[in-house]
């Protein structure tokens, strides 16, 4: 679904800085450095990615996954798996970058497992 997808700058995770196209800024010499030649920096997403959280007051385990779509998209597939798996809800917050889900709903680890899936990679299936 190419039209809801955009740009999604990383972050260097030791060095807090933004990674675009490959390649960062150091902080301390202003030198640009490709983030393949770093050990392990940590990369991972920022905004404009959403950050989404799930949890289950009556489950183990948290998922998080950062996600480069409008939050308003996701929100609309996260709450379509509520309201198609008729789940008890606790709370839910949502803000441009984040999203935080916190379900109380007894299942399964496994149908835990396939409920935060479907909430966090969802949107890909989405049709226009």
């Amino acid at each position: 679904m190419a039209t809801l997808g955009f740009h999604d700058p990383g972050w260097h995770g030791e060095l807090r800085t933004p990674v675009v196209d490959g390649k960062y800024i150091h902080p301390k010499s202003g030198e640009l450095r490709d983030i393949k030649d770093d050990d392990s920096p940590g990369y991972y997403c920022g905004p404009p990615a959403v950050d989404i959280v799930i949890q289950n007051v009556a489950a183990k385990g948290t998922f998080r996954k950062a996600q480069a779509f409008p939050m308003e998209g996701l929100l609309s597939v996260i709450m379509g798996v509520v309201r198609e798996k008729n789940l008890s809800l606790d709370s839910i917050m949502a803000t441009s970058y984040t999203i935080r889900v916190i379900l109380s709903h007894e299942m399964t680890d496994e149908q835990y497992k396939e409920v935060a899936m479907r909430m966090i990679y969802g949107i890909s299936d989405e049709k226009e």
